[in-house]
């Protein structure tokens, strides 16, 4: 696991060598618009993954505060296409927000991502059982392409 970008609002960490065109993040704090180092947290993936040929993300909300409306708003609207125009195929989500509304944060941030986009975007459990999906996503499109 090999770290790739740290600051209050993101710990991302390229994870290519255990499983192939993925990283994992973990998502922190309180996404506010006006925020440059939320901002910077949250552009951070559209260069990485268009330059590393990535295909999955998988995301940890554990540490997610609240995401605001408008903030969602921005997401729906650039982060989402943008990481999937670059080449994101899949957003594996683990099932660990601590607070009720930063589980109603992410419900409402992936309630319309896979109609609009096509990004898949499945919750599981555990970051093993997220690797484990990661790794057949990966060796079905390797199978797919051949």
């Amino acid at each position: 696991m090999k770290k790739i970008f740290e600051n209050p609002y993101a710990e991302l960490y390229d994870i290519s060598e255990e499983v192939p065109h993925t990283i994992f993040g973990y998502w922190k704090g309180l996404w506010m618009l006006e925020d440059e180092e939320a901002m910077r947290a949250l552009r951070f993936p559209f260069d990485y993954i268009k330059e590393h040929g990535i295909k999955v993300m998988i995301t940890d909300y554990r540490y997610l505060e609240i995401v605001p409306v408008e903030t969602d708003k921005w997401l729906q609207r650039e982060w989402f296409p943008t990481v999937v125009k670059n080449g994101l195929l899949a957003e594996i989500v683990i099932d660990s927000a601590t607070s009720v509304f930063s589980k109603l944060s992410v419900d409402v941030m992936y309630e319309n991502v896979n109609q609009v986009t096509g990004l898949y975007t499945p919750i599981v459990g555990s970051l093993e059982q997220a690797k484990e999906l990661a790794r057949k996503f990966i060796q079905d499109l390797e199978k797919q392409n051949q």
